[in-house]
């Protein structure tokens, strides 16, 4: 699914939804909804990326399961200067995962 939505909305996008709400399920609502309701979770997290609405005529309707991610996610994390010990508590992860994950060993 974040493949998806990278196509669609960037990989910037599909790292936040998995940041935000990975490992779990998710409704989107349909875009004359979000654009009505700024205040909604997902208009809210995506409105700096500015793609909320792109997620919302993709996906809107329905409910979605956002994988975790965790290799794109750590990656993220460390470009934006993260340290192991800090990706490995944002994701859950080990510290000795978190840095595998950075080195990109399998």
């Amino acid at each position: 699914m974040l493949e998806e939505i990278e196509e669609i909305a960037g990989r910037p996008t599909a790292i936040l939804l998995a940041l935000a709400w990975g490992g779990r399920e998710i409704h989107v609502p349909k875009t004359r909804y979000l654009a009505r309701h700024p205040e909604h979770p997902l208009a809210r997290l995506l409105e700096p990326e500015g793609t909320a609405l792109k997620v919302s005529d993709y996906l809107g309707g329905g409910s979605v399961y956002v994988p975790r991610a965790r290799r794109a996610c750590a990656e993220h994390l460390a470009a934006c200067g993260a340290t192991p010990g800090e990706i490995a508590a944002r994701l859950a992860l080990s510290i000795s995962a978190a840095r595998r994950y950075v080195r990109g060993a399998p």
